[in-house]
């Protein structure tokens, strides 16, 4: 178990024979390091923190620190890393909270790039990809194989969909379904992530009917509901539930159910217009009017 001289370690941290503790690194509380964790120098692990086989923890990063959420009140919360992570300079990751089920998690084999930050309870699955600078607010759960580009600012509660990309300097304030290209600020989906589904072993043929879908709910429309599209588009294709236009459309009527986004949405509806209000417009009539009345 080589730690080295100058880290600092609590005797309450499990750490395996065969982790490698740098210079100048600190953990404290009941921290679990697997087979193989290397802390490079300076990298500073807090608390319930669980660290799998084979992940390696760059210079500067935090991990386990106190969320920055008003509500939390010292709660012993946990964050748990998966196996054969990367977790790249100057990365911060939040534990949880008690409002978010008290643990915020990162798959295996993730590539967390420099500067970026995950919030309190984050749920991040195997494979994915964070660019430098990018921001996860709290709550936010991403798919597996998802990439995030550099410096996006997601708000929080967002759902990355499986399989996702999305481009750099975006904003995330809505949910990005599975198999897309997202991208601006709001970051809407541009178009069909075809190399990685095919990178994921996906069929031509699977990719052509999630691109002729994607036609069909995001450019065909017509002005109807988005329920009333997704049904056509089901009626297309097998009712296999693993074929990914159905995936799709499943997680796409899940979201229209439960997604908590509601109230992002909500903002930047019209302005609703009252009864008196669109009756006095209809007559002309103006506001200073009633106002002197």
């Amino acid at each position: 178990m080589p730690i080295h001289p100058l880290a600092v370690v609590d005797p309450a941290a499990e750490i395996h024979d065969e982790a490698v503790v740098g210079p100048f690194c600190v953990v404290k509380g009941a921290v679990k390091l697997g087979a193989g964790v290397e802390l490079r120098n300076h990298a500073t692990i807090y608390g319930r923190s669980t660290i799998g086989a084979g992940t390696i923890v760059f210079p500067g990063a935090v991990i386990g620190s106190d969320p920055q959420d008003l509500k939390f009140r010292g709660e012993d919360s946990e964050t748990v890393i998966g196996e054969r992570c990367r977790i790249h300079e100057a990365v911060t990751v939040s534990k949880g909270t008690a409002g978010g089920g008290m643990k915020t998690t990162i798959g295996n084999e993730c590539l967390i790039m420099a500067y970026a930050h995950v919030a309190h309870d984050c749920a991040v699955s195997d494979n994915v990809v964070i660019g430098n600078n990018t921001q996860l607010a709290g709550h936010i759960k991403v798919g597996r194989k998802a990439i995030i580009g550099g410096m996006v600012g997601l708000h929080h509660f967002a759902t990355i969909g499986e399989l996702s990309l999305v481009g750099s300097m975006s904003g995330v304030r809505f949910d990005v379904p599975p198999f897309m290209i997202a991208e601006g600020n709001p970051a809407e989906p541009r178009n069909v992530n075809q190399i990685g589904m095919r990178r994921d072993g996906f069929s031509e043929e699977h990719i052509s009917a999630v691109r002729e879908a994607f036609r069909h709910l995001y450019h065909d429309r017509g002005g109807k509901p988005l329920a009333e599209v997704l049904a056509s588009v089901r009626a297309t294709i097998p009712t296999d539930p693993a074929h990914p236009v159905q995936r799709l459309c499943t997680w796409l009527e899940e979201h229209l159910q439960t997604s908590i986004k509601g109230r992002m949405a909500e903002a930047h509806r019209p302005p609703v217009v009252g009864a008196k209000t669109a009756k006095r417009r209809e007559s002309g009539e103006s506001s200073s009017k009633v106002a002197a009345k």
